[in-house]
């Protein structure tokens, strides 16, 4: 909800429609808890990313990070991989 309400991002996706998409997130999402500690990416402010992703059993990561996380390229069975490559792994074209 914070990442939808910044300025470059208010250029992309009207507030309504990322007010939508949070909520339709929200009804589809694994909450997690107890954590384990994860000190592995550059970014000591993504470990937290890698911690979720485990705890919750991720397939994919999806990042626009690229000064980070996105350099781990997977963490356990968990592929770590940009919004383009995610999109294209769907095959929507």
């Amino acid at each position: 909800r914070d990442v939808t309400r910044r300025p470059k991002i208010r250029t992309l996706i009207r507030p309504a429609m990322a007010g939508e998409m949070v909520n339709q997130l929200r009804s589809m999402a694994q909450m997690v808890d107890n954590l384990p500690l994860v000190d592995v990416s550059p970014d000591p402010f993504d470990n937290f990313l890698l911690s979720l992703a485990q705890a919750g059993q991720a397939d994919v990561l999806v990042s626009g990070d690229k000064r980070g996380i996105l350099d781990v390229g997977s963490y356990g069975s968990c592929r770590i991989v940009t919004v383009r490559a995610f999109l294209d792994g769907l095959n929507l074209r």
